[in-house]
């Protein structure tokens, strides 16, 4: 067997999908959500440079990463226009309750949380 990218990468690389309609005014979290895929091995490194500077940093950070990491969404410009991935990023980030809300849960499902506490054993 081997590995062959085209067929194989959406495996390898996790994704985590944030749900968050209701906190921007539509009726069910459902309605709208970002995918977000793992950080490669570089940035996954710089995060953690940016979690011991502190919360600016660590925010800096994932408003710098977002566009490059996310995979999917549901935002629309106009009825058939869909959000380019910045603009999305910029929106998400005018509100800090949807800012907390994706950062945290991107960051409590994703692969450098569990090696974190693999870590702490």
């Amino acid at each position: 067997m081997k590995f062959v990218r085209q067929n194989a990468y959406n495996n390898a690389i996790q994704r985590v999908r944030v749900e968050f309609g209701t906190l921007i005014g539509l009726e069910t979290d459902e309605d709208a959500y970002v995918v977000l895929k793992e950080l490669p091995t570089l940035e996954m490194m710089q995060l953690n440079e940016a979690h011991e500077k502190g919360h600016v940093a660590l925010m800096k950070f994932f408003h710098e990463i977002m566009p490059h990491i996310l995979v999917d969404h549901n935002l629309y410009e106009t009825e058939e226009k869909k959000m380019t991935d910045k603009a999305v990023t910029d929106f998400i980030f005018e509100k800090l309750e949807l800012t907390s809300k994706i950062v945290s849960e991107y960051a409590a499902a994703s692969f450098f949380t569990r090696l974190n506490k693999a870590e702490e054993k």
